[in-house]
């Protein structure tokens, strides 16, 4: 019979169905081929001596659809139900099937592309597969038998990690677990390997069966450390803001002494209260508005040719983590230039560390490592390191001089051809393509730390060419990257919003407004830190010139007459580099207050209102400007930029 999203054979009297989701870069459940799926399962008979599940696609299966998600989601409590109660009944099909069944996991396996593995009697992972049930950042739960299943396979402590954090298990740690069953690699004869591994489970069915379909096997003392160690932690991670990783929990905790039917049915109850809570309708928009993000960026880059060589000059800590990105992720051979060697030995015996740290964890092979390494290479010579480039990203100093002169001094070693890319954060573009053709030259700002921080800026000057902007694009999007597109002004959108947030939270404690409250106050708010921590990590003095160069640039925004900030940065307490600023230091560690700037403590009310309604006012006007072209793209901006909290709506 021949389906529309998936392919079978048969092989040595074993089932082959190969996922083939027509016109996707991946496979996604959707209603039409878990219908399929259901009528497979309805066809197997006694001359099927086993069945195995592999993907024609580069990836195993990335999830849901999510649109249908959204969907269903507007739908009553019922019909909500009976779509989750309709996917779990597929997955049991298989998990009951008489023969042995076989999950072969190659690239990801996401949300329900992990659940159905999860029903199979045994899982096999190439050995640069990832799973995961991210769910949880969507604000719903894994309810196709994920909070069911995976605590009687891997142990509910695992579970718990996994499930209420979302985060993705490599093939080691997934074979580790217990996850999968074994990691083979990429060149072994998948079919022989699946064939073999289907007869050696042959005589396990249901011994694997009834572990992952009784009550969890967990003794009172150990259920109760368990669980309420987990309490805290979840607690503490999620927050109050964010019910998925809390109500997950509470699923593992209740369903632990059911059998597998009767926890599925409350699994379906959990899913439909989570999916109906504005905080989850929030996380899925987000979701969206990334794609939507890479979406534009790659339709930009769609025609652009190929880039074998970027010259990043600045070998400090972004223009280091940059060069590193586009070695790492994007696998191009880059150059890096900086006028003094130990900056250039610093960069990169910091990224050998980095990537050694991860050969001594086992996720990356020695010969992964210097393969990566063998694409970077350090030069005190600007010529040597423009020569060749299709693409050169400036990344010295916030300073202007600096950045003109180091540009202007790079043309004379590039092509006619080549792309140049600023990667300030406040100083507009177009002020810094003197002597440099217009068409060639848009802004690439990065944020830092580089290798965390998912945006990067794709700033059209007023010349840029849409073929300069798709390469910066193609760039940005081959490092793995979120590009916001955006029109040029001084601070482009993150800068822009977040320095009059920064600028009135000066005015606040200039007033003798107490910091610490303020930090709380945001903090509760659901800001990963609050504005003095900020400006200690970034440091006062680049937190001083950034707002020098906003209050220059747009005349409504005001500096206090006495500002605190300034007198931090007079006095050299620069926050963290120093030791010492808002926060005493110790490296990374915060060890108290060092600061006093006064003892007032407005309600929380008042605190968010000040500081919430600059940002929200600049955001509109940068609307008006057409910075950008619409809302969702600040609000992506500000939530991969700075850290918004993503539970909430957006600022526009």
């Amino acid at each position: 019979m021949n389906y529309k999203n998936f392919e079978t054979e048969i092989k040595d009297e074993v089932l082959f169905v190969y996922f083939d989701s027509p016109g996707k870069s991946v496979n996604t459940f959707d209603r039409s081929s878990m219908d399929e799926l259901n009528d497979i399962l309805g066809n197997i008979n006694a001359d099927h001596k086993g069945l195995v599940f592999a993907s024609r696609k580069t990836s195993f299966i990335a999830g849901a659809d999510v649109k249908e998600l959204v969907a269903v989601s507007q739908e009553s409590d019922d019909a909500i139900i009976e779509v989750v109660k309709s996917g779990q009944e597929v997955f049991n099909k298989i998990e009951d099937l008489p023969i042995p069944t076989l999950a072969w996991i190659n690239g990801t396996a996401m949300g329900g592309g992990l659940e159905i593995a999860l029903a199979c009697s045994g899982r096999m992972a190439e050995h640069q597969a990832q799973v995961a049930l991210p769910e949880v950042k969507l604000g719903i739960l894994p309810a196709w038998g994920g909070t069911t299943r995976l605590p009687r396979l891997i142990g509910a402590d695992n579970a718990i990690d996994l499930i209420c954090s979302g985060r993705t298990l490599r093939a080691k740690e997934a074979l580790k677990m217990g996850l999968v069953d074994a990691i083979v690699e990429k060149d072994a004869n998948f079919e022989e390997v699946a064939i073999e591994t289907i007869n050696g489970l042959r005589n396990e069915i249901e011994k694997r069966r009834k572990k992952k379909t009784s009550p969890i096997k967990l003794g009172m003392i150990e259920s109760m450390m368990t669980f309420k160690f987990a309490k805290v932690t979840v607690s503490k991670k999620a927050g109050s803001n964010y019910p998925a990783p809390i109500k997950a929990l509470e699923v593992i905790e209740t369903c632990r002494k059911m059998e597998r039917d009767e926890a599925l049915t409350y699994e379906q109850t959990a899913f439909v209260e989570l999916s109906k809570t504005d905080v989850s309708k929030n996380l899925i928009n987000i979701f969206f508005g990334e794609r939507k993000l890479k979406s534009k960026a790659a339709s930009y880059a769609a025609s652009t040719p190929p880039i074998t060589k970027v010259a990043v000059l600045g070998a400090g800590a972004m223009g280091s983590g940059i060069a590193f990105g586009i070695a790492n992720k994007a696998n191009i051979k880059v150059s890096i230039f900086d006028p003094y060697d130990n900056q250039i030995e610093k960069s990169i015996k910091s990224n050998r560390d980095y990537l050694m740290n991860k050969v001594s964890k086992g996720y990356i092979t020695i010969n992964e490592c210097n393969k990566v390494m063998d694409l970077i290479k350090g030069t005190t010579n600007l010529e040597e390191a423009v020569s060749g480039a299709d693409v050169v990203i400036e990344a010295v100093p916030e300073d202007i001089g600096l950045k003109k002169s180091v540009l202007r001094e790079s043309v004379s070693c590039a092509t006619a051809e080549t792309v140049f890319a600023t990667n300030t954060s406040t100083f507009k573009v177009d002020d810094l393509k003197e002597g440099l053709n217009a068409t060639r030259v848009g802004g690439m700002h990065f944020f830092n730390p580089v290798s965390k921080m998912p945006l990067v800026e794709i700033v059209k000057g007023k010349d840029t060419s849409d073929g300069t902007v798709g390469i910066l694009c193609s760039l940005a999007l081959a490092m793995g990257k979120t590009p916001l597109i955006c029109n040029d002004c001084a601070g482009f959108v993150v800068n822009r919003v977040l320095m009059p947030y920064l600028v009135e939270f000066d005015h606040m404690i200039s007033s003798g407004i107490d910091f610490e409250h303020i930090d709380k106050v945001m903090k509760d708010f659901g800001w990963p830190m609050g504005p003095a921590e900020l400006c200690d990590l970034v440091g006062i003095d680049v937190m001083v010139h950034a707002s020098n160069s906003m209050v220059e640039e747009y005349d409504y925004i005001k500096s206090p007459q006495d500002s605190f900030c300034k007198q931090l940065y007079e006095n050299n307490t620069l926050g963290q580099k120093t030791g010492a600023g808002f926060y005493s230091w110790k490296e990374t560690k915060r060890k108290g207050k060092f600061s006093d700037s006064g003892d007032k403590k407005p309600s929380p009310a008042d605190v968010e209102k000040r500081l919430m309604s600059v940002m929200t006012e600049e955001a509109k006007t940068i609307l008006n400007e057409k910075i950008v072209d619409e809302p969702y793209e600040i609000n992506m901006a500000m939530i991969f930029g700075t850290g918004y909290p993503p539970y909430k709506e957006g600022l526009v």
